[in-house]
């Protein structure tokens, strides 16, 4: 297979684990951003969880009567969870068919003569990995603000963005270009936690080829494998640097750029107002839920359409 077929697979590949994933999850995807972005305290357990269900729920039985039950009812719930799914799904992939591609460029860059990396590849996968997500996050991060302020919301209430249209129509004539970009700095931290799940994803498959009685390459390996090494190092990344994805759907929230919070001051706001470290992890159980299902389906896809093309 050519440099340019390859990376095209890789393009496609990353498409579809993308769109599979993002479809099965959304819901799980609304419910940790409206957690991210609830900002009153609550000493009941789960008690963050059942407001925002609540609010959720409520939604769909006000959409229900307003628009005189023109449809069934399931469908105005099945609306209300699946609000902002365009975005999503555009946002994911794109991110990971960009991702995939980028990954397997720079991490054939680094490999050779100009990376200097000869030894076990750990660095090739690190530096690979950060500068595909660093590229890939500059340049699907006006997607993201759009996905957080739609999720954020429903679709009642005066002000909330009635489409992807209406939402970078009313950005660009209320906030202007700039705004597409808020809550990159923190995405630049959130590149560490991609970084170091694509490094340790590869290494635990190296780990599971030298380990193997029978001599394998990494296309060999089995479906729990896999996702063995998918759950493991999408777990350790997490717990690691899943207080940035908090700081970023702050910032990307807000709509008023006179009142417009810095990340010190969120980061501060966090910590005095809201449990302290409890604020930072907001919404992670929701994040857990949604992303190791979805990094399995994720990984699972992409490795097996690329053994089949292969």
């Amino acid at each position: 297979m050519s440099t340019w077929e390859s990376r095209r697979a890789e393009f496609v590949l990353g498409l579809a684990a993308g769109v599979v994933t993002t479809t099965v999850a959304h819901p799980l995807d609304l419910l940790k951003v409206r957690l991210q972005l609830l900002q009153l305290p609550t000493l009941h357990a789960f008690g963050q969880l059942r407001r925002v269900v609540a609010g959720i729920q409520s939604d769909a039985r006000a959409s229900y009567a307003h628009l005189n039950k023109t449809q069934p009812k399931p469908v105005y719930y099945l609306q209300q969870w699946y609000r902002g799914v365009g975005p999503n799904l555009i946002g994911n992939a794109a991110a990971w068919s960009i991702y995939f591609t980028l990954y397997a460029e720079y991490k054939e860059l680094l490999s050779g003569p100009l990376g200097g990396v000869n030894g076990d590849g750990s660095t090739s996968y690190f530096g690979a990995s950060a500068l595909a997500g660093m590229t890939t996050s500059v340049l699907t991060n006006p997607i993201w603000v759009l996905k957080t302020r739609i999720l954020g919301s429903s679709r009642g209430p005066l002000g909330s963005y009635k489409s992807m249209a209406d939402g970078i129509r009313r950005i660009l004539l209320e906030e202007g270009l700039a705004t597409f970009w808020r809550g990159t700095v923190p995405s630049f931290f959130m590149v560490i936690q991609a970084s170091v799940q694509f490094s340790l994803y590869d290494q635990l498959k190296d780990w599971s080829v030298a380990l193997a009685p029978e001599k394998l390459d990494p296309s060999q390996l089995s479906l729990w494998q896999y996702i063995w090494a998918s759950v493991v190092s999408k777990t350790v990344s997490m717990c690691l640097l899943y207080p940035t994805q908090v700081v970023r759907s702050r910032l990307q929230a807000q709509t008023d750029r006179k009142e417009a919070q810095t990340i010190g001051e969120v980061c501060r706001l966090l910590w005095s107002n809201e449990g302290r470290f409890r604020g930072f992890y907001r919404g992670m159980g929701a994040n857990m839920l949604r992303v190791l299902p979805s990094t399995c389906i994720t990984f699972v896809t992409y490795e097996t359409v690329k053994n089949s093309l292969s």
